[in-house]
């Protein structure tokens, strides 16, 4: 009797901790209410679409650099960046993909997770976006830098002789070239 109620308590020990080792991974997934995509814009203290230019990974970590390209709420810079991470993070976001970021933050490096609403920038998630917040608008890349000139030394330009020197020198050489061939090359 002794044996067997042994074997039991073994038995439910060896039970009990495969249900913690297989339950641990479950643990660890990202569990998130649903949330209507009204609920996630307003959450969000920025909507914008943007391309994926890099990622870098730092364990769960992600950051993204991206090229924000239309913004729906709160203000973006053309090349901004977003992080993620954990159980709910983006994981890795293909580069050169657009995407829609419904992100947290006052300023990049913003915040999102797969939980807040962001999603590949294609029709259905563009729409929906749209249909709360309005079109948006495009973020315009910077103007190109202007010229300025800057001079470079004091002095006076060259004289015309000394611009003229090495074409008259040419010419000369080129004569005597002309001479030396014609006494050179039989008659």
């Amino acid at each position: 009797m002794l044996r067997s109620l042994r074997a039991a308590l073994a038995l439910l020990v060896v039970a009990l901790g495969l249900v913690l080792v297989v339950d641990s991974p479950a643990s660890a997934a990202c569990t998130c209410k649903p949330q209507t995509p009204a609920r996630q814009v307003e959450r969000a203290s920025v909507v914008f679409v943007g391309t994926v230019d890099s990622q870098r990974a730092e364990g769960t970590n992600h950051v993204y650099t991206l090229t924000a390209t239309r913004s729906y709420k709160g203000t973006v810079e053309r090349s901004t960046q977003v992080e993620s991470g954990g159980a709910c993070g983006l994981g890795a976001l293909r580069v050169g993909r657009a995407y829609v970021f419904l992100a947290k933050g006052e300023a990049a490096p913003y915040a999102a997770d797969s939980c807040g609403g962001t999603a590949l920038a294609n029709g259905d998630s563009l729409r929906k976006v749209e249909r709360i917040l309005g079109e948006g608008t495009a973020i315009e890349p910077p103007p190109p830098p202007t010229a300025t000139r800057t001079k470079v030394e004091d002095a006076e330009p060259y004289g015309f002789a000394r611009l003229a020197a090495p074409g008259a020198a040419a010419v000369l050489l080129g004569l005597l070239g002309l001479f030396v061939v014609r006494r050179l090359a039989p008659h």
